[in-house]
Parts: structure tokens; sequence; C-alpha cells
């Protein structure tokens, strides 16, 4: 098994480092880099403060869900962990892996690794719930916008491009109401956040442990699940103006209202255990979102490798947290002899 893990590792790093290879040479390395060499630092600093608060948000509606399953772990361990999770997807090659690193912690200072597990997944799937809300709304509005006077506003985007941002933004919450609200509790297996986790779920090695994880996801009351999705909306809108801010950093000029059709997309690629860390997967998908609306594209490759340049120093401080706190629990019983 662990060998098995070492190989799609390594072909996942492989993956990445051909498709990198590939898109630079179609659009030229040197064009990349001198786009990233002229960063606009006024642009790219709150981008990465605002980074930052965004994670305050995610931890904030990953306590929200764990006190509604009456496990309470306090606020700063649920923070300091989600920093952690940053430090470990920089070497773990699933986007998943931060999200596994935080379920071992909860599960080995807690004891409850099944309602860490559910938490973590309702955490998922209720950030692209209100992510595809602000995509909806973002497409709903560039629709109308010919039909309101302002056929300048609007950029003529691709049918293909279109049908993605409406099968994202409708597809996901339509099937999380199925799965929740319709659907035997079975059926929850076949969404992709859980499929993702399975090679950890089999490390439970319990169909008792699995089928009490499936009752815990619908134990989440209503409110719950609501107060969640509203902590999702700024959680989408930080990303936004995140994505923004990197793009008016690398001097790229492009509609705001794009941006939010956009992040659904992004997310989920980040989270699609293919290549390591999304890296190649990632700069694709930037380049099939922003090239048909004008963006070159080197500053659209640009654009993504800066964002992944946010995720690695949010994960550097994960890493000085992490350090700090093992010096700390090694150096403290000498204190106390």
């Amino acid at each position: 098994m662990l060998k098995s893990k070492k190989i799609r590792g390594i072909l996942q790093l492989l993956l990445s480092l051909v498709l990198l290879a590939w898109l630079g040479n179609r659009v030229g390395l040197d064009s990349i880099v001198s786009t990233l060499a002229g960063v606009d630092w006024s642009w790219y600093f709150p981008a990465f403060f605002l980074f930052l608060f965004n994670i305050l948000l995610r931890t904030y509606r990953w306590y929200i869900l764990l006190n509604a399953l009456d496990d309470r772990p306090p606020f700063r361990q649920l923070l300091y962990l989600y920093f952690v999770s940053f430090f470990f997807n920089n070497f773990i090659p699933s986007g998943f892996g931060g999200d596994v690193v935080k379920v071992i912690s909860l599960r080995q200072e807690h004891g409850h690794g099944t309602e860490a597990l559910s938490s973590v997944i309702m955490d998922r799937l209720t950030g692209l719930i209100g992510s595809s809300f602000i995509a909806l709304i973002a497409l709903t509005w560039s629709s109308v916008q010919p039909w309101l006077g302002q056929p300048n506003v609007n950029l003529s985007l691709p049918p293909a491009l279109i049908f993605s941002v409406a099968l994202i933004s409708l597809g996901v919450p339509l099937g999380f109401m199925l799965v929740r609200w319709a659907g035997p509790p079975g059926s929850f297996i076949s969404c992709l956040p859980f499929i993702a986790l399975r090679p950890f779920i089999r490390r439970l090695n319990a169909r008792a442990k699995l089928q009490r994880l499936v009752e815990t996801i619908y134990r989440y009351p209503l409110s719950t699940l609501l107060r969640s999705l509203l902590t999702s909306i700024p959680f989408t809108l930080s990303l936004v103006v995140i994505q923004y801010s990197i793009a008016r950093a690398l001097s790229v000029d492009v509609p705001f209202y794009l941006f939010p059709l956009f992040v659904p997309l992004i997310s989920i690629i980040n989270l699609l255990p293919i290549s390591f860390n999304g890296l190649g997967m990632r700069e694709g998908i930037y380049q099939f979102l922003f090239v048909p609306v004008g963006v070159p594209g080197a500053s659209a490759i640009a654009m993504s490798l800066a964002f992944y340049f946010l995720r690695v120093g949010t994960g550097l401080i994960g890493g000085l947290l992490y350090a700090f706190r093992s010096i700390s629990s090694v150096t403290q019983p000498a204190r106390t002899n």
C-alpha cells in the first residue's frame, strides 16, 4: 500500500512537470518569468493578507460544523490545524492531503475521528456550494447586461465555458440537496470529495465506522448548514477579490465580474487528485478560462502560479507554527522537572 502511494505520488509529480513544461513551451517560459518579475506588490501584498483572512473564515466555518456535532475544539486549535494543513499540502500530492492531516490531528487529540472527517467533508462541500451560488449570480448578471443596454460590459464567452460554469453552478447545489434530503444515506459515497478521501476511509478499516460517518453527515441540522453556507459567501467573495488583485498585480485588466464566474472551476481543479497539488492542471484551467476573454497565455499561467505562491507562503507560516509547537512540546517536560 505504501509503495503504491509512493509510485502514485511520483507519477503525479511527473505529470505536473510534463504539463508545466508543455504549457511553458507553448506560451514561452521567458514571458511567464517576465510577467511574474513585474509584479506590482501594492496589489500582491493585499492579496496575501486577504488570503490569511480567508483562512480565518474557513476556520470559523469548520468550527460551526464541529460544534453542531458536540465536538468542541477551541477555535485557536482549528486555526492552527488549518495553517499546518497548508504546510503539509506543499508536500502531499493530493489536494486533500491537508484535510487528512486535520482529521488525524483531531482524532489523536479528541478521539472523534468520524466527526472530524465528516466536518472536513461538509466544510469542502459548503464552500463549493457557496462558490456555486456566487458564480450563478455572476453568470446571470453577465447574461442580462445586453438587455440592460450595456453590451460593452459583457464579453463574448465561448459556449463551452458558459456550459462549464453553469454546470458547476447548478450541479453542485442541486446534487448536495439531492443527497442531503432526497437520496439514501449510501448515495453520499458518490460525492467527489468522499471519493478523493476514500484511501483514508480504508485506513479506518471498519464498515461500522463508515456507516457512522454517513449517519454523522445527516446529523447536521439545517440551521448549521445555513450558517456554514452564509460563511461561505464572504469566503468566496474574498477568493474573488484575491484573484482580481493578483490579476491587477500582473497588469491583467479584465472585468471584475468574470472572477466570480471562474472561482468554482478553479476551486474544483485544486481538489482533483490528478497532478501534484494541482500544478499543471490548474495552469491549464487558467488558460481555458482567461485566454478566451483576451488574457495572454503567459499572463494566465503567471496568475495561476502567483496564486499558488500565496498558498506556499501560507504553508510556510504553518510550518513555522508546527515547528514552534513541536519544539515547545519537547522542551516543556524539561522545564517542569
